[in-house]
């Protein structure tokens, strides 16, 4: 079944009121039997390691004290925007040279890593998406950059994937557009606009996000926007929760998902990010309510 079957699939179930839309799967997950000791190297997804103690030595993840570079488990040393970059890309193109920038083969941590902290987040656990949360656990992270809202997962078939909405100037629609990691080679300005392309008058997108419309041509490529979604308040995860995840996190048994993990809260300060109000949800604009939604306040007001 390909992406657009799946969405389809979720229209039907929505609209023939057979589920809800937004699963709330169980608050537990795996990934709780991480070491953090000192003194015995620690094996938090922060990166962090433990603090050596008297004849103890350093976490894996970090650094022996000695001045040599911090890597995690993996081996791998956490990515940094080249000298003369930024790590706080404004557009969709932005990002695309910033990942062009980075150590190859580059991953989807492997660029979070390289944004600039402090870095705003807002996780949840929905799975209706084309890029659906797996748990509680390990959630759909949405992350504020610029203009954007750049979405990963932190497991599941997703994890690969990171999504794109840059907000237009009205707030309320944005440019979709999507990258397939890991990176090997130079990924040309259009490849992310080309991958969400549904035949040639829209984008798998569109089947969810309402009013899809060509924007503009980037050279070959077009480029579609469309209304812009909030995540249902309901399903959100919050970062304290994640960040205990992180740190409790096993790399040994699911090594990707601490790698992901790290990335977003190893590098600095993780902050709550918060969606407009008047941001609607796909929930919201799917009722015949959703045209009375009050857009100073985001609201729906109770009919008499």
């Amino acid at each position: 079944m390909n992406r657009l079957s799946i969405a389809v699939s979720f229209l039907v179930v929505l609209h023939a009121g057979c589920v809800s839309p937004e699963v709330q799967p169980p608050s537990g997950g795996s990934g709780s039997g991480g070491n953090t000791a000192s003194g015995s190297g620690g094996n938090s997804a922060d990166g962090t390691g433990g603090d050596p103690g008297s004849g103890g030595s350093p976490g894996s993840g970090g650094s022996s004290g000695s001045g040599g570079a911090a890597v995690n488990p993996l081996g791998r040393a956490r990515c940094a925007p080249p000298p003369g970059m930024t790590g706080s890309p404004q557009t969709i193109q932005d990002t695309v040279a910033l990942v062009n920038a980075l150590p190859k083969p580059t991953s989807v941590a492997c660029f979070v890593e390289s944004l600039d902290r402090p870095l705003g987040a807002y996780a949840t656990n929905s799975m209706f998406s084309l890029q659906p949360a797996v748990s509680q656990a390990s959630p759909r992270v949405f992350l504020k950059v610029g203009r954007m809202w750049l979405s990963i997962v932190i497991d599941g078939d997703g994890k690969d994937l990171l999504e794109f909405g840059e907000l237009l100037d009205d707030g309320r629609r944005s440019l979709k557009a999507e990258m397939q990691f890991p990176t090997t080679d130079q990924v040309a300005p259009g490849v992310p606009f080309d991958r969400v392309l549904y035949g040639s008058s829209g984008t798998v997108c569109g089947v969810c996000h309402r009013e899809e419309q060509l924007d503009h041509l980037e050279g070959t490529s077009q480029i579609f926007s469309s209304e812009a979604f909030r995540p249902e308040p309901a399903t959100r995860v919050p970062l304290d929760f994640l960040r205990g995840q992180a740190q409790s996190c096993d790399w040994q048994a699911q090594p990707q998902r601490c790698d992901l993990l790290s990335a977003v809260f190893g590098g600095g300060d993780v902050v709550d990010a918060e969606f407009p109000k008047t941001m609607g949800t796909f929930l919201m604009s799917s009722l015949p309510s959703s045209s009375l939604l009050n857009p100073a306040t985001g609201v729906v007001p109770t009919q008499p």
